[in-house]
């Protein structure tokens, strides 16, 4: 199986209204236990809320191999079908694939009862824990909780403990043709490298630079200089081939962090050792709004 990550993940405030659920799906009380069932796996859907969409053959192949030899040793958990067919997985939808993989009939479960807006939320903190969402599977997962339950970047984020910065540029993505959506899933594009493009408007632009970044390699850096350029506005000197950057490193380290918290394109000019200027750069009306609101304030 996957090795767990190094650091954890920091856990939003709001998942404390979520805590008990989540710690009873994931440590079942002795309760649970002796109300343990075995189910046929013909009566268990997957996850209709599950974020992830592609699970890797090895991680499978490995699980299977697992319980293959020691059996399953963590039941997996599920919710009666809202339609009243069968049951819905809360947890454990890999040991549910490894194990219909190996022919079991049944598998151990245990039943809890949560609502959908529970489901979906416990599926993604699950998820970026486990570093198993690709960008776009993450960013699809934001929608949902906004669409069906109606919350706010801000609400989410403290659910699954990211910032709101982080959750707006990673909902950005969705604005890209389907084409460049499937390269940054598969990982031929990452998403530093496609949100700039946003900013190109036409799609087959898009789609023509997003094919020479995978074909050529373009770093960061280089696809900004060639969005700026499509828009008409000059390159920074530190973008001209051939010219060095001598601005201080930490000038660097700061240009660079902004750049990711604002998902756009930042400079920073010196005129002297205590002068110069910020420049955050934005594409579009919906892009200057979503700038603004990173500031932590909008004038009435």
């Amino acid at each position: 199986m996957s090795a767990p990550d190094k650091q954890p993940r920091r856990l939003g405030r709001g998942l404390e209204a979520l805590l008990a659920t989540r710690q009873a799906v994931e440590q079942p009380t002795p309760e649970d236990r002796s109300a343990l069932k075995s189910l046929p796996l013909g009566q268990i859907r997957p996850n209709p809320y599950q974020p992830r969409k592609e699970f890797r053959a090895e991680d499978l192949a490995d699980l299977e191999a697992s319980l293959r030899a020691t059996g399953l040793l963590q039941p997996v958990t599920v919710r009666r079908a809202r339609d009243g067919r069968g049951y819905e997985l809360i947890a454990g939808e890999r040991r549910f694939r490894a194990a219909t993989r190996l022919g079991w009939p049944e598998i151990p479960a245990i039943v809890k009862e949560i609502d959908d807006q529970t489901l979906l939320t416990l599926a993604m903190v699950e998820n970026l824990q486990r570093a198993d969402l690709n960008p776009i599977e993450e960013a699809e997962g934001y929608q949902r909780l906004s669409e069906e339950f109606n919350l706010t970047q801000q609400q989410m984020a403290e659910v699954v403990g990211k910032d709101r910065t982080t959750i707006a540029n990673c909902m950005r993505l969705l604005g890209l043709p389907a084409s460049v959506r499937r390269m940054v899933s598969d990982g031929s594009l990452t998403s530093g490298h496609a949100r700039p493009l946003l900013a190109l408007g036409r799609e087959h632009v898009i789609v023509d630079l997003a094919k020479e970044i995978a074909a050529k390699g373009l770093s960061v850096r280089e696809v900004e200089r060639r969005v700026r350029e499509s828009a008409g506005r000059p390159a920074k000197p530190a973008d001209v081939a051939g010219t060095r950057d001598t601005r201080p490193a930490e000038v660097r380290r700061i240009e660079d962090h902004l750049r990711r918290h604002f998902g756009t394109d930042v400079s920073i000019t010196l005129s002297d050792a205590a002068k110069g200027e910020i420049r955050i750069s934005f594409y579009s009306a919906d892009d200057f709004d979503r700038v603004i609101e990173l500031f932590g304030t909008r004038p009435d």
